[in-house]
């Protein structure tokens, strides 16, 4: 069976493919009817699939996380494409490619990788360098460091991801640094480097990306403390106070308890590091919902509830013989409204 990727589907399209069971709900409708939803990934992306018809016992027959082949019919609802199923079967996993379901970061890795030595070797400090240097030399740590997704769907929730967002969050703090002398660069840059380290413990990602069970019990930034806490043990001599510095960046880097910081930032290095990593998982996240060209309409996305808004994609491109943003037919024009009696000045 020829493999049908969900960044394929259009609406109205008949559809025959494997997909992973991320989530399972049995859901009961307006009129009393039960049905299932199923959130199906591929390394493509996500959709969400209907059952209608037997719904208790295909809810008890389907197992989150498993492979099925899935037979339905994509249509819109309220902008958003999914699947009515009309039928489905379990895969063994001898017979499908796991990576036709994990996405992966469409950076090189080890482009990345080379980029975070390169900016880890630019601090001067004597402690923060010997410990960038004993976390760097841990090649067990690192290669989960660099296969790891940063989120299990916000923002780089991919393979690789990880890594990805950490450079690009060591990068804004050096330039916000440059830009602002009084900071501690030294210690931004490693906070930086350090700030998501836990995730190579809070995620596990076989066929699709969730979360382990230190990982929902704890967070990454309980786990990336006892990491870092791990490693400066094994240092001489190292300051006390940085180790606390640092895993102050750490607990506080999301800047508010509603969204999971451990503490509120409380030092200018903690705002600093918190707008940063927001800007960075802002930004990729922007980047996926105005990238979906089967969502919403040509120039606006369907409404983010995260971010309570629609999004604006941009004027369509020109035609010949009209500019940009001029109205394709009457129709979509505006009325003028005379709301001043002629020869009358609106000021008077």
């Amino acid at each position: 069976m020829a493999k049908t990727y969900i960044s394929e589907i259009g609406p109205n399209q008949e559809v025959t493919s494997s997909f992973v069971v991320a989530e399972k709900q049995l859901r009961v409708a307006r009129n009393g009817t039960q049905f299932l939803t199923l959130k199906l990934v591929d390394k493509s992306g996500q959709i969400s699939g209907r059952i209608w018809e037997r719904a208790e016992e295909w809810s008890r027959t389907i197992a989150p996380k498993s492979v099925v082949c899935v037979r339905g019919r994509s249509e819109l609802f309220r902008d958003e494409l999914q699947l009515q199923i009309h039928d489905l079967s379990p895969l063994s996993l001898e017979k499908i490619d796991r990576s036709d379901f994990l996405p992966v970061s469409p950076k090189s890795v080890e482009d990345l990788f080379q980029r975070l030595r390169e900016l880890a070797s630019t601090i001067k400090r004597g402690a923060l360098q010997r410990l960038t240097k004993q976390i760097l030399s841990d090649a067990h740590l690192m290669e989960r460091f660099k296969t790891a997704p940063a989120a299990k769907s916000m923002h780089h929730a991919y393979l690789g991801g990880l890594i990805e967002h950490t450079v690009a969050v060591m990068e804004l703090v050096s330039l916000i640094a440059g830009y602002y002398p009084d900071l501690n660069r030294d210690l931004l840059v490693v906070g930086s480097m350090l700030h998501d380290i836990g995730k190579v413990d809070e995620f596990v990602y076989d066929l699709c990306i969730d979360y382990s069970s230190s990982g929902r019990l704890l967070g990454h930034m309980v786990l990336g403390v006892q990491i870092v806490d791990e490693k400066i043990r094994s240092l001489r001599s190292f300051p006390s106070e940085e180790a606390i510095l640092l895993s102050h960046l750490i607990l506080s880097h999301h800047g508010e308890t509603a969204l999971g910081a451990v503490r509120l930032p409380m030092t200018r290095e903690a705002f600093v590091l918190h707008f940063a990593d927001d800007l960075d998982a802002k930004m990729n996240s922007l980047t996926r919902i105005l990238s979906d060209s089967k969502a919403g309409n040509e120039a606006w996305s369907p409404y983010q509830p995260l971010f309570e808004r629609f999004f604006f994609r941009g004027f369509p491109a020109p035609t010949e013989g009209k500019t940009a943003i001029e109205p394709e037919s009457g129709k979509d024009r505006g009325v003028q409204l005379r709301l001043w009696s002629s020869g009358g000045n609106p000021d008077d």
